[in-house]
């Protein structure tokens, strides 16, 4: 396990996960404040692709106004953070920040010696089209896309997720939610985080490979939240994303780590 405190132990994995820890309250007719916060443990894979674990601390945060909203977590890729600034209900779109982590001080002493790959600060856009009372009062589905484009050069280019989720409510103390995504990275993205280089291939003995774009991961997410009292309960959740393409094709994963990555944390939460 990575024991490196040094660097954020999560950087924006698939963002749309933020709204798995902290679901949006439905439309009310008398707009006021409302939130939400989880504070806990995660345990993800070190880097991508990587078959070694680390564990850092999962937080997710949501502060809403009517159908305006701030939200923003540490997950399995990274830390986030997102925005609803449109004025009206029905379509909610925004800015994206965040942290992407990178790579270093890791476990496997092959990928080690390929050399770090720093931490990247990440900007984009998302957009969210909700689906009310779709098959139960209370429930909702949601189309979802989010695009991240690096602004600080350690992997130019950038990521597009796009899936959908479905929240329900067995009961009134039960919140659940399934999301199903997949990711589209560029060239240079899948380089950056795939590939070996010349210079690479002789320091590791892994072989030289250029990875390409195209379709990233595919996943799949569950969470689930229960309110135990007084608006106090706990909040889990379960990620399994498949590498494909030259994302797995790459010795750094087919080689040395998994094409499976599992994530799952537990935390206690506070909603108001």
């Amino acid at each position: 396990m990575n024991r490196n405190s040094h660097s954020p132990l999560v950087a924006l994995v698939a963002p749309l996960l933020l709204t798995g820890l902290a679901a949006p309250a439905m439309a009310q007719s008398d707009p006021r404040i409302s939130g939400f916060f989880a504070l806990g443990a995660l345990s993800t894979p070190e880097y991508q692709g990587s078959s070694d674990r680390t564990v850092g601390p999962l937080i997710a945060a949501r502060l809403a106004y009517d159908t305006y909203y701030i939200e923003t977590a540490t997950l399995a890729g990274g830390f986030g953070a997102r925005a609803n600034i449109l004025p009206w209900s029905g379509i909610e779109a925004g800015p994206v920040l965040g942290q992407r982590r990178g790579r270093s001080d890791v476990e496997n002493e092959r990928v080690k010696r390929l050399g770090d790959i720093d931490d990247g600060t990440i900007a984009g856009a998302f957009m969210r089209l909700p689906f009310r009372d779709v098959l139960t009062r209370r429930d909702e589905a949601a189309i979802e896309l989010e695009y991240h484009h690096d602004v600080s050069s350690t992997a130019s280019g950038g990521l597009l997720f796009f899936g959908g989720s479905y929240r329900f409510d067995p009961t009134e103390r039960l919140r659940l939610r399934a999301i199903a995504l997949a990711s589209y990275a560029s060239d240079s993205y899948n380089q950056t985080f795939f590939g070996v280089t010349r210079a690479g291939a002789t320091a590791s003995g892994l072989p030289e490979y250029k990875a390409g774009g195209g379709i990233r991961d595919v996943g799949l997410t569950l969470t689930a939240n229960y309110t135990i009292s007084g608006g106090w309960g706990v909040t889990g959740l379960v990620t399994l994303r498949r590498l494909l393409g030259d994302a797995a094709d790459s010795p750094i994963v087919s080689r040395e780590g998994e094409e499976n990555q599992i994530s799952f944390g537990l935390g206690l939460s506070y909603r108001f």
